[in-house]
């Protein structure tokens, strides 16, 4: 009993046939080659903060802030930032009133808010500029913690 491996694009076709003729061995590499899973992982962090490094979580809940959501990050990652952050969050609150209050939290601490319309043509406009002032912020917040040491009351003038 001879059995045939056929890969087909995702689908895997098992034949066996008796007195068929030999598969060259050729093809059967081939058809080995494909299905031998790829891995795609990255390294593995060596700390569990390096794996939420540069996470922007979604959690908006309406079209309109799913497409902000969409936009921020597209316009966030052709920054060219760093990713040197402990993650955002991107969260909508939805209002009869004034559509969506949409508000960006860096580990738990809110830095920008807005508020985007249903009707509104330049969501794509507001989700740039907040990208912008995100990016802005962060840098910012970086500086400022390099520095905070240093401005720490509980070190005397000759302990640093």
């Amino acid at each position: 009993m001879k059995v045939i491996i056929i890969a087909a694009g995702t689908s895997l076709l098992l034949t066996s046939f008796e007195g068929m003729a030999e598969v060259p061995l050729a093809a059967e590499r081939r058809s080995i080659q494909v299905l031998q899973p790829q891995s795609i992982d990255d390294a593995v962090p060596k700390d569990e903060a390096d794996m939420i490094n540069g996470l922007i979580l979604n959690r908006t809940m309406t079209r309109v802030g799913h497409r902000f959501y969409r936009e921020f990050v597209a316009a966030y990652r052709g920054l060219n930032t760093e990713a040197d952050h402990l993650g955002l969050t991107i969260e909508e609150k939805a209002t009869a009133r004034s559509g969506s209050i949409i508000s960006i939290y860096n580990n738990r601490k809110k830095i920008f808010i807005t508020a985007v319309s249903p009707a509104s043509r330049n969501l794509d406009q507001q989700a740039k500029t907040a990208a912008s002032r995100v990016n802005t912020i962060l840098k910012q917040n970086k500086k400022q913690a390099s520095w905070a040491q240093f401005l720490n009351p509980d070190l005397a003038a000759d302990e640093f």
